[in-house]
């Protein structure tokens, strides 16, 4: 079983920045570890990236999957700051930013790390991700925690649509 400890979680973990979890365990893929709940961004004062889903493989530095959101645009590069080695270039990372105008969708990277950033309103993390991936939500409806999560990080991981590529000083531009 795959522990804490041998995946790119455990830094996170030891500094205090796994907060909320509804998950923080092993899933139903071999060697893969899931996280449900908040990251923490800052912790003084609290800043927090939100209905957080993400996943690492054992044995593995980064972070492979990652999905949650933040209050403002503007607090993305401390995200990539606090998640440090544990985000790398090959990751599929989506970010839902409540200060993004609805129609906006762009592909950002910040210090090497591609961020989706997209927009959320009134709706969570995990709908959104249901919709953009296109996955079964009755299906899902039947799933435990572990298997929602390993359902959305292989959903992330075929996703291949691209967005604008844009800087993170464009993004504030267009704000």
């Amino acid at each position: 079983m795959t522990s804490i400890e041998t995946t790119a979680f455990q830094r996170l973990d030891a500094e205090g920045r796994l907060l909320k979890p509804s998950h923080k365990g092993a899933t139903h893929h071999a060697g893969r570890f899931g996280f449900r709940g908040e990251i923490a961004v800052s912790l003084d004062p609290l800043l927090a990236l939100e209905g957080v889903h993400a996943t690492a493989q054992e044995g593995e530095a980064a972070l492979s999957f990652l999905a949650g959101s933040l209050a403002s645009f503007r607090e993305l590069p401390a995200l990539v700051a606090a998640l440090g080695a544990s985000a790398k270039p090959e990751g599929k990372y989506f970010i839902y930013v409540s200060d993004l105008d609805r129609a906006s969708r762009y592909e950002i990277s910040i210090d090497g790390v591609p961020l989706n950033v997209l927009p959320i309103d009134d709706t969570s993390v995990y709908n959104e991700l249901i919709e953009l991936l296109y996955l079964d939500k009755t299906k899902m409806k039947k799933y435990d925690t572990a298997e929602k999560i390993d359902t959305l990080a292989d959903g992330a991981a075929k996703y291949d649509q691209r967005f604008e590529a844009i800087s993170f000083e464009e993004g504030l531009k267009r704000l």
